[in-house]
């Protein structure tokens, strides 16, 4: 025979197995957004075990630079002569001088040009 609860006690039954599966899943979805929660868990790893993350950040930097960085070409000065140093002296200082009067023959030119009338077009 079949032993059946009465109609109130399968609903106090049926309540109570839906507040453990309510509960349970309560508790998974706790624990699933914990684990997704990345930031909190960095924050929490970075406070747990601050020496290893310094240690990794070194680390990465380092090896980082050693594969980014290029050997420098060091340039070797040649010995100049006195003459040269003249030279190169006589030539920075007259380069600004060169600037301003090759900048105001520009304009005169220009304003020549300006000032001219348009010459007559042949066809």
């Amino acid at each position: 025979m079949d032993r059946k609860l009465p109609k109130d006690q399968e609903i106090q039954r049926l309540i109570r197995l839906s507040a453990v599966a309510r509960s349970r899943l309560e508790s998974e979805a706790l624990a699933l957004k914990a684990r997704l929660d990345v930031p909190a868990r960095i924050r929490a790893s970075l406070k747990n075990h601050p020496a290893g993350w310094l240690l990794g950040s070194l680390a990465s930097g380092l090896a980082a630079s050693l594969m980014l960085s290029r050997k420098a070409v060091v340039l070797q000065k040649t010995p100049r002569g006195l003459t040269r140093h003249l030279l190169g002296f006589t030539f920075n200082a007259v380069r600004p001088i060169a600037k301003v009067w090759l900048t105001n023959q520009v304009k005169n030119y220009l304003l020549r040009a300006q000032s001219r009338p348009p010459s007559p077009k042949v066809f």
